[in-house]
């Protein structure tokens, strides 16, 4: 119960998060793109898609640091935590001390590189200096997420994130409002965030664990050569990993940005936001299930971990294939409503494109976590690599070759992936966890018919209500998100896990109104 108490509090939390940030983004986005124009918002994500290339040497490194941190803390091996905490954040200073003159020059020379509209040069060149700003100073600082991570206490890093994301929208609505539009704002903002975040997370780690420290004195041990080629060696299969997802997701708009132009690539920014926010809602999930993973496989309880994922697999199926059936049944309607200078039908069949992959890997979402999880992470990172590879390929060829241009983009990564889910990581994963991979299959074909079913209650449950404005859009998608939370849950959960599930709930509510 304790267990089951500590995942429903971080799945929660993580849900209301993104549910916050979800509700300020369809308000904000419009705002921003009738501000700034369609051109302009698409290198916001250009930007970040950036630094996801500099990240890719900071994986290395950082991707296992929680994992062999946690591991070693939960087994009462302080020293051994605090080497590794350490060991990291003397690595990961070396590594800005590399990329920022780099980073720099690409700043100064950007123009020479990718397609800007001439009157965006200034504002574009400011927007990546802030966005590399939040790289360069979050990878620079001690690894202070790990302390949330380490005692599973995630919910003490996202209820501040609700305060951080309704600051950042304030922010921007105030300084939209009274000065001159410009498009680096939504950085400043983003660096301002990053602060405050990084000041949360500092504090959280000093309360949470005291044990682990920055040791600056003169004669301390503060770092090991074994321990951070330990960290390395792991991660750097997680680099190779990052590599191939920009291959799949990363490099699609900056294809479209040189061979399609800036239009096409907003429109592409515009069309994925929705199948964006439904991968946020699954790494939201993974991030506040991961650290009970990690912990019971540190304590080497490998039938709690089994337990643990099967119960990841049933919230994640709830969870996720609701909003991909919502996708599905009112996209149209969305898109004509937030965006309305836009062609509401191609971006809505670009929308389900984008979230086709969902339909079959809702409820196996968790396994992505198994590979650092049991520090498995080599053979995943060379098939995402090779997938990645393979999809840029087909993507360029049929981009340069045919008339399909902004369809191959968005179809081939997701078909790519697709195909390496399903003959790769569900029966790789059942291998490493010693169990039969048709356990993980029947998850799969469970998340088509449910999706399928959501998509056939909710045209029937909506098809009479009108379309005639936002509120009606509300109404649309609250009807559908309760009928479409009743079927799950009594679907996915037995009565014994509804009732527990209830009991949590309801010592909650009384422990409130105390």
């Amino acid at each position: 119960m304790k267990a089951s108490k500590r995942t429903l509090i971080n799945v929660s939390c993580s849900v209301i998060t993104l549910i916050l940030n979800l509700i300020i983004s369809f308000f904000l986005s419009p705002f921003i793109v009738e501000n700034i124009g369609v051109e302009a918002n698409g290198f916001v994500v250009l930007a970040n898609n950036f630094v996801m290339y500099g990240q890719l040497i900071v994986t290395a490194l950082n991707s296992m640091a929680a994992r062999y941190i946690t591991v070693s803390y939960v087994q009462k091996d302080y020293k051994k935590a605090q080497l590794y905490y350490n060991s990291v954040f003397w690595g990961n200073l070396i590594i800005v001390a590399i990329l920022i003159i780099p980073a720099a020059l690409f700043i100064v020379f950007m123009e020479l590189l990718i397609n800007i509209p001439s009157e965006l040069i200034v504002d574009v060149k400011i927007l990546f200096g802030f966005v590399f700003f939040n790289f360069f100073i979050g990878t620079a600082m001690p690894n202070w997420d790990c302390g949330t991570y380490a005692t599973n206490r995630m919910d003490r890093m996202y209820l501040p994130t609700m305060a951080t994301t309704v600051f950042r929208s304030v922010f921007l609505f105030i300084v939209f409002m009274i000065c001159v539009p410009k498009v680096w704002y939504i950085g400043l903002a983003a660096s301002l965030v990053c602060l405050m975040s990084l000041a949360i997370n500092a504090y959280n780690t000093h309360k949470l664990t005291p044990e682990l420290k920055i040791l600056l004195k003169p004669g301390q041990i503060t770092y090991s050569k074994s321990a951070i080629k330990e960290l390395v060696g792991s991660g750097i299969w997680n680099s190779a990993s990052n590599a191939g997802i920009i291959l799949l997701d990363g490099l699609d708009l900056l294809i479209c940005n040189i061979v399609l132009g800036p239009g096409v690539m907003g429109v592409a920014t515009l069309s994925k936001i929705l199948a964006e926010y439904i991968s946020q809602l699954s790494i939201a999930i993974r991030d506040a299930l991961a650290p009970g993973l990690t912990i019971h496989y540190g304590k080497g309880d490998m039938n709690a971990l089994l337990k643990e994922i099967k119960r990841a697999m049933k919230i994640t199926s709830m969870l996720i294939t609701i909003p991909v059936a919502g996708v599905i049944v009112l996209g149209n309607r969305f898109f004509a409503l937030w965006v309305p200078s836009q062609d509401a039908t191609i971006l809505h069949m670009l929308a389900c494109i984008s979230v086709m992959g969902y339909v079959f890997t809702s409820g196996i979402q968790i396994l992505y976590t198994v590979f650092p999880t049991v520090n498995k992470v080599k053979e995943n990172a060379v098939a995402v690599l090779i997938s990645g590879v393979i999809s840029v390929i087909l993507m360029t060829i049929l981009v340069c070759f045919t008339d399909m241009g902004i369809w191959a983009v968005m179809l081939v990564s997701e078909v790519v992936c697709l195909i390496r889910n399903m003959f790769f990581t569900v029966p790789v994963t059942a291998k490493y966890l010693g169990v039969s991979s048709k356990h993980f299959y029947k998850q799969v074909l469970v998340s088509v018919i449910s999706t399928i079913v959501l998509v056939f209650v909710g045209y029937g449950a909506t098809f009479w209500i009108p379309n005639r404005g936002w509120g009606d859009f509300v109404l649309t998608v609250l009807i559908m998100l309760i009928i479409g939370f009743l079927i799950q849950f009594i679907a996915v959960f037995r009565k014994q896990e509804r009732r527990e599930i209830f009991d949590i709930i309801k010592r909650k509510f009384a422990a409130f109104r105390r």
